[in-house]
């Protein structure tokens, strides 16, 4: 994934065709150290998985997508969990060639042809472990 820092804690990112964006954001943000950051997004992909989460049975039922798929919005943040590894949390609302919109949180896109990202870095960073009665890793602050 191709990125340009802006100055004052803010970078743009470029996802490239055939790309996985979560993957590849991911080890943009690894290979920048960022440690914590909140993100938008825009751009197409041509496959998604995206999840809801069931706070009862502590489990997200998933659901892929593929064909032409707008990312209507991209939203998320950046932290760290327990083993010091970049995690992306990312939620999309994504256009489908009917025009109708699914969305949730986004496990994993191909992107076709690009996804722009900015993204705003925050000095330090933010832990999340995981709250085993809620089955969920959450920010530590």
């Amino acid at each position: 994934m191709k990125h340009r820092g802006m100055g004052d804690g803010y970078w743009v990112f470029k996802g490239l065709p055939g790309e996985e964006l979560i993957a590849g954001f991911t080890a943009a943000l690894t290979e920048l150290k960022v440690g914590a950051g909140v993100f938008t997004g825009i751009g197409a992909v041509s496959e998604a998985e995206i999840g809801h989460f069931d706070p009862v049975t502590k489990e997200y039922h998933k659901e892929t997508l593929s064909g032409a798929i707008e990312i209507v919005s991209l939203t998320g943040n950046v932290a760290r969990v327990d083993d010091g590894s970049v995690l992306v949390h990312a939620h999309a609302a994504l256009s489908l060639r009917d025009m109708s919109v699914r969305g949730g949180h986004l496990f994993r896109a191909v992107v076709m042809p690009t996804c722009e990202i900015s993204l705003r870095v925050f000095k330090g960073s933010i832990e999340r472990r995981l709250i085993p009665e809620l089955g969920l890793k959450l920010w530590q602050i």
